[in-house]
């Protein structure tokens, strides 16, 4: 079933990093699939993060971690990054952590990706015509 994929704003932050290495497509192809299976896309965790889920990314250099609100309808990307060891899980609860019981600061999958695009050309020198 189709979910509506969010991710938090420090999601968007790690996402922006992987923006001019050459790898952005693969963590979108993850996101994208993300948004067309629902947690399907992923594994659960296990741990402190019991409840959530990770999709691999790349030659298992690379995770999403997510969550699923109760009804399945919605995933909340919270972390976007390297394996390094266990480093991204604690990220993951680390941010958690800090928003206590509010709500994450999210943007749609959407409006990412056309923030993505958008900074991309105009990041582009502009031919001139004569």
């Amino acid at each position: 079933m189709p979910v509506r994929v969010e991710l938090s704003s420090d999601a968007v932050s790690d996402l922006g990093r992987y923006a001019t290495s050459g790898n952005i497509a693969l963590f979108l192809a993850k996101l994208v699939r993300l948004e067309e299976v629902g947690k399907d896309a992923g594994v659960p965790l296990g741990g402190g993060l019991v409840g959530w889920r990770k999709i691999v990314v790349g030659d298992r250099d690379w995770r999403i971690i997510f969550t699923m609100n109760p009804d399945e309808t919605v995933a909340t990307v919270w972390v976007i990054g390297d394996r390094a060891d266990a480093e991204c899980y604690e990220r993951a609860a680390r941010r958690v952590a800090q928003l206590g019981k509010d709500q994450p600061e999210v943007a749609s999958l959407a409006t990412v990706m056309l923030d993505l695009v958008r900074r991309r050309s105009s990041g582009k020198k502009r031919k001139k015509t004569h």
